[in-house]
């Protein structure tokens, strides 16, 4: 739908709008009540002036309303603060209240039809829904819809914009639906059952569903919404700030969580996984909180598989801490490092935070050691490599001493050396001849 834009001139009848106490058109957005109907609205219907108005029961028909504009846009929405205007679109953040406005006009001709039986609205009534959730970024919208059973059409609907920066709850302020109108029923509650539900009964001097044609018995209906975010942030440390330790130190561990967001969190759980060089001290967990600034010893589920449930904290200022202690195990060797994770459980999530610790100590070598001797003095004995020979550099060798020898007698020598060396490793009698053999003479 292309955007409308309608500028009126305010020489018109804005006085008597005023007389019935439709006072919040100084809310509207625009200098001039400049409307844009740009918002999800409906349905396509016959339209009127203020200087012609409807010959039937019909609302929000008309273009160039003295305060509001173009009627077919009458939702809008602000944030609650002084001198914020009513518009089409509002960025909703974290802990702020905005307040919705419907307004309502039975456009039939007052002088001609508006008080008979075809200008009357008959159960004319309002409903309006706004999402639970918006999600960062997403353009959610608050709708209101007005209905009868003898209006044409027989409901006409708009709505608002709402754009959110971050993941976020919309819920009702209780009390605040209100009616606005120039009869009896100006400031009344509505019930939130009703305008949220199937519709809340609308009327002049009382909620009886009619409504005569003409301004006088137009009005309009507010309520507020809050927007709520979930948020929480934790921490892990050593109390002492020293991440550095050996065998059979205790190290106390504290754990910090805040509730940041708006809403409640419930049922807050911790859970320490530790690693195979600590060992947890039995009856050494103390828990503080907003209940309990100076603390109080609690179980020690903090280690268990379930965790430890510190309970429930309130939205932007619910804090706990929780400190315990752990032995650092035997067997740990210098240098070592090792990490300690915990995690915090909600209803809206989970978070991990880690502390890292180092084995401390003297970790150089002795300089009497063949190890330290070795790395100062490689020219020491017992330092050098014994040279590798394996087959290959044998054969190897063979081939180089033959070729030196410059004949096969030299390579015969060798090999009867070679085989004289693998009999005594066998444990023959490398002076004793074997069948076949020749002997040390043969030439």
């Amino acid at each position: 739908m292309k955007k409308v834009f309608k500028k009126i001139s305010l020489t018109m009848a804005a006085s008597a709008i005023a007389a019935v106490g439709l006072s919040s058109g100084s809310l509207i957005q625009g200098n001039d009540a400049q409307a844009l109907v740009d918002t999800p609205w409906g349905p396509d219907r016959k339209t009127f002036t203020w200087e012609d108005p409807a010959p039937y029961a019909t609302f929000n028909s008309i273009t160039n309303n003295p305060q509001l504009g173009d009627e077919r846009n009458f939702v809008r929405i602000r944030e609650v603060k002084d001198g914020e205007k009513f518009g089409d679109e509002v960025t909703v953040e974290p802990g702020k209240t905005y307040e919705v406005y419907i307004y309502y006009h039975n456009n039939a001709d007052a002088h001609d039809v508006g008080k008979t039986a075809i200008g009357i609205a008959d159960g004319a009534a309002m409903k309006s829904s706004f999402p639970a959730t918006v999600k960062s970024g997403e353009k959610a919208t608050v709708t209101g819809t007005i209905f009868a059973s003898d209006t044409d059409p027989l409901e006409v609907w708009d709505g608002a914009y709402l754009t959110a920066t971050q993941d976020l709850y919309l819920r009702y302020v209780p009390g605040t639906a209100t009616i606005h109108n120039g009869g009896a029923l100006n400031g009344q509650s509505i019930g939130p059952d009703y305008l949220f539900g199937d519709g809340a009964l609308l009327g002049y001097n009382k909620f009886s569903g009619l409504l005569p044609g003409c301004n006088e018995y137009a009005g309009y209906v507010t309520y507020q919404i809050f927007a709520d975010a979930p948020g929480f942030d934790i921490s892990k440390s050593v109390v002492g700030d020293n991440y550095k330790v050996k065998a059979g130190d205790i190290v106390t561990f504290k754990v910090r969580y805040d509730n940041t967001g708006t809403m409640d969190q419930s049922n807050v759980v911790i859970r320490d996984t530790l690693p195979d060089t600590l060992e947890y001290v039995a009856g050494s967990a103390i828990l503080y909180n907003n209940n309990f600034p100076d603390g109080k010893p609690v179980n020690d589920d903090i280690i268990t598989d379930n965790g430890m449930n510190i309970g429930d904290y309130a939205g932007g200022n619910g804090w706990a801490e929780i400190t315990y202690n752990v032995v650092v195990k035997d067997g740990v060797n210098c240098g070592d490092k090792f990490t300690n994770a915990v995690t915090v459980s909600t209803n809206d999530g989970n978070k991990k935070a880690e502390v890292e610790l180092m084995v401390d100590g003297d970790c150089t070598i002795p300089e009497d050691t063949p190890e330290k001797n070795c790395k100062t003095n490689p020219e020491m004995e017992g330092c050098q490599e014994l040279p590798n020979t394996g087959p290959l550099e044998i054969v190897l060798a063979i081939v180089i001493i033959a070729g030196i020898g410059g004949g096969g007698y030299y390579l015969y020598r060798t090999q009867k050396t070679l085989k004289t060396v693998e009999n005594s490793v066998s444990g023959k009698d490398a002076t004793k001849d074997t069948p076949n053999k020749d002997s040390d003479n043969a030439a």
